[in-house]
């Protein structure tokens, strides 16, 4: 009960208490009006009887007072307006918590998603991209549903409760019979909600791990179905499946088992109760009828309140799910960094830089320049601290000791967020969109115009080929760029990162997986970009040195400084 109402209060973009007030006004109406039935139904029995309720004068009084006669018809009237009124007000109260749903589950979208994106980049190795994508798609969907059923089982609570004032007001005997023996049948039924709860969180969990398993063997569907390799892949998929169905099961389980219990323990306690009440308290019929409606209310309402909290149980897991992936990735905030503008128009230098992570050490003792409008090619053996060079230089990671220059300022004291917009980066594993040329170069950039793509597809080789494309920039480059050639989507990933006019140019092993001839021409686009960059290659290809305008050797984790080609021709 205490997560369901942590996630009624706490939820992010909606309004609790005006919920709240809706259905308390909702529930004071629901009470007045089942409480107008004792003179109601009175008058149609002929008046008080021996043994009748004081609340019968009281009520009737209260009526005068709003300057209402209170005859039959009158009162008939009464009781229609107040059970409507309490319609009316829950109605509005559980369907504005209903819309609140889509945007308790918007804001958690959008929590995660900027969390995710603002978090360091040591955190993106520990964690799987199929956990983000089910937390986006499937959990904060449900905990959207978490919150309209918190909303319903507050919305039951009150109900309760003022059915139960009212059974008070007319025999606190009947009344705490009521309440005690709804009590002991939530408790009886509890051990089944905690069942509910524990599958819930297996479910949501199983869901994670199927996400996980699916999408990296869909990303690594080509070798699989070339080599005929995914039987045992499938076969642990079956297994994570098996889990899955046996979650599902149990906790359908104890919903049934909750629901069909509520119902046969509601029959014999209405049976009992009005025994008990004729037979043993001599209750006249108005008050009789009146605690009868109240008492199985009070059931009726405990009983919904255990079926909510069943499925609520259910569910739940996905919202603290969410919650708890979002509190870790926030927690894994990258610094802000400095305020000073970069100084992209002057040499950047590593000086006597160190890098380990953990207690393995990458990078020892690096000095190193990077000269304004040159190509510098870093080459050597895979493994060697290549990358690990321009991460740090990208400041996704921090140096261990030495300093890392942007112009004549620590990195440290620089806008990180200005100097990355500065940087057009082509990774050594190409992932274009399952999307358009346009939106593949542009990344949705509306700002970019077709102009600006067009011209950094020249830069990069590949006008000819987009225009000659069924659709040109609107041409469909299928999953991960499956539609195009390994040349194409290296000109297509080089075009992205020239469009954004950036100051430096990093290439990751970008020809490392093409021929020689296609890596000839994409080294003379890039050569042919020579001073309107400063151009940094990663590579263990040759052919790079041979127009580098300086050559770092990088080994075991150490650089060291080569004379560089002084031939651009390739």
């Amino acid at each position: 009960m205490k997560q369901v109402f942590k996630i009624f209060f706490k939820a992010e973009d909606t309004r609790p208490f005006l919920v709240l007030i809706c259905l308390l006004i909702g529930g004071v109406a629901q009470a007045a009006g089942l409480s107008t039935l004792l003179p109601a139904v009175t008058a149609m029995v002929g008046g008080d009887k021996p043994g009748s309720s004081p609340l019968n004068a009281q009520i009737r009084s209260a009526v005068e007072w709003l300057g209402i006669n209170p005859s039959l018809n009158n009162l008939i009237l009464l009781i229609v307006s107040l059970l409507v009124l309490k319609s009316v007000l829950s109605f509005g109260a559980l369907s504005y918590a209903g819309i609140s749903a889509a945007r308790v589950a918007n804001a958690l979208r959008r929590r995660l998603i900027s969390a995710i994106f603002k978090a360091r980049w040591r955190f993106y190795a520990d964690q799987s991209g199929g956990r983000f994508a089910s937390a986006i798609s499937n959990d904060v969907g449900r905990a959207g549903d978490a919150y309209v059923l918190a909303s319903q089982i507050v919305s039951y609570t009150i109900q309760a409760m003022s059915f139960a004032v009212v059974a008070i007001l007319l025999d606190w005997r009947i009344a705490l019979a009521g309440l005690a023996i709804g009590s002991a049948v939530a408790l009886l039924l509890n051990s089944l909600v905690r069942v509910a709860r524990r599958a819930g969180f297996k479910q949501t969990d199983r869901t994670i791990d199927l996400t996980i398993y699916l999408m990296d063997m869909l990303n690594n569907i080509k070798p699989l179905k070339t080599m005929q390799r995914y039987e045992a892949l499938l076969a642990n998929l079956t297994k994570t499946l098996k889990r899955l169905k046996k979650s599902l099961i149990t906790r359908e389980l104890a919903r049934v088992g909750v629901l069909e219990g509520n119902d046969a323990i509601m029959a014999i306690v209405l049976g009992v109760g009005v025994y008990f009440a004729t037979n043993k308290l001599n209750t006249p019929l108005p008050e009789l009828a009146l605690s009868g409606v109240a008492f199985l209310q009070i059931i009726h309402s405990l009983a919904r309140l255990q079926k909510f909290m069943v499925v609520s149980a259910q569910i739940e897991g996905a919202y603290v799910r969410v919650e708890q992936l979002i509190a870790l990735a926030e927690s894994q905030e990258e610094p802000a960094g400095g305020t000073a503008i970069p100084e992209t128009n002057k040499v950047c230098r590593f000086e006597n830089v160190s890098f380990s992570h953990d207690r393995t050490e990458v990078l020892r003792h690096v000095n190193l320049a990077f000269e304004p409008g040159h190509l510098t090619v870093l080459s050597g053996p895979s493994g060697a601290g290549k990358t690990t060079i321009i991460d740090l230089l990208i400041g996704l990671h921090s140096a261990t000791s030495g300093r890392i220059m942007i112009g004549d300022k620590p990195i440290e004291q620089v806008d990180i967020t200005a100097w990355r917009k500065k940087i057009g980066y082509v990774p050594q594993e190409l992932s274009l969109l399952h999307e358009t040329v346009r939106t593949n170069i542009s990344f949705g950039d509306t700002t970019i115009s077709d102009g600006d793509i067009l011209a950094a597809l020249e830069k990069a080789g590949a006008g000819d080929f987009v225009r000659s494309l069924p659709e040109g920039l609107d041409t469909n480059v299928g999953e991960m760029g499956g539609k195009l050639s390994g040349g194409q989507r290296q000109r297509i990933s080089l075009a992205r990162a020239l469009v954004g006019n950036p100051a430096l140019l990093i290439l990751d092993e970008v020809t490392s997986a093409l021929d020689p001839k296609t890596e000839a021409e994409i080294i003379k686009n890039i050569v042919a970009l020579g001073g309107q960059y400063t151009i940094i290659a990663i590579t263990h290809r040759p052919a790079w040195t041979k127009v580098a305008d300086h050559y770092y050797a990088v080994s075991g984790g150490q650089v060291k400084k080569s004379a560089a080609k002084q031939s651009r021709r390739i």
